[in-house]
């Protein structure tokens, strides 16, 4: 196993990776403030949108994209005309990141196996998934909404490691949250709370 590559071990067979904030950027406030709202109606459209339990009914699924468009609505009817805007322009939550196509060919180099396991809603995979190229790269995954089940759930890692039969004591897990990670750690998974850096030092840059 090359050196560089210090967060895998030599009896690593599998890299489970979740994609925002890990191999996507995603970040609403830029977004959300390019609209160009005053500070309290950002405020209402960021409660009404992205910091309640609905983006995160979105990412479970089961929804159509108009009627996960009309939990928000019923968040705040009364902006009900700015929330369309902002929910039209979700896919600008997400975007590249310079690191991603290069570590998924180093590892993939490095005769890994590779996997996502994400939360994400249908409408915001229908939207972004010309940014996932590097996905063809691996060798299977689950997108949240596919399953009806959300990271930090023990149903989401058990479909993931039965349907590809990995063994969890040799894998890891990539995760930007905490609760995921030790969710992951919980079924023997070696989980590793992701920050961008470690990206930038597997690739020795």
């Amino acid at each position: 196993m090359d050196r560089q590559i210090t967060y895998i071990d030599a009896d690593t067979e599998a890299v489970i990776f979740d994609l925002g904030k890990v191999l996507l950027g995603y970040d609403w406030q830029p977004y959300l403030r390019s609209l160009g709202y005053d500070a309290q109606t950002e405020r209402i459209l960021a409660d009404a949108v992205f910091l309640n339990e609905d983006w995160e009914r979105g990412d479970r699924g089961g929804l159509t994209a108009e009627e996960w468009e009309q939990l928000f609505i019923e968040n705040a009817p009364a902006y009900e005309k700015e929330i369309r805007r902002v929910y039209s322009g979700l896919a600008h939550t997400i975007y590249p990141l310079p690191y991603t196509d290069r570590l998924v060919r180093l590892l993939k180099g490095q005769g890994l196996k590779l996997y996502y396991l994400s939360n994400y809603s249908e409408h915001l995979h229908r939207e972004t998934s010309h940014m996932m190229g590097f996905l063809q790269e691996f060798d299977g995954g689950i997108f949240s909404y596919e399953v009806q089940s959300i990271k930090p759930e023990e149903k989401i890692y058990r479909l993931l490691l039965e349907r590809y039969r990995i063994r969890p004591e040799r894998a890891v897990f990539f995760d930007d949250r905490p609760v995921n990670v030790e969710a992951a750690a919980r079924l023997g998974i070696r989980g590793v709370v992701f920050e961008p850096d470690m990206a930038y030092h597997m690739l020795d840059i």
